[in-house]
């Protein structure tokens, strides 16, 4: 479902046990988990969307999308 696509997580996870667990998932479903957001980045997974943390500002900057774990979760399903 997530072949080829790129994540980025940042803040902290509510619906998953922890960051490992998100990452886990993301990976089964052939995603890929990054530390840093870039131009080649999907999405941003940040339950605060609104958030003007840096990685937030960045992913705005280079048009990536900010979702939350919810809507990953849409994504999967």
């Amino acid at each position: 479902t997530l072949a080829g696509k790129t994540f980025v997580v940042t803040g902290s996870v509510h619906v998953y046990k922890n960051r490992d667990d998100l990452k886990k998932t993301i990976e089964s479903f052939g995603g890929k988990l990054v530390g840093s957001v870039s131009k080649s980045t999907d999405y941003l997974i940040n339950n605060d969307v609104t958030s003007n943390s840096s990685k937030n500002v960045k992913a705005r900057e280079l048009g990536v999308k900010i979702i939350s774990e919810e809507d990953f979760n849409r994504l999967i399903n």
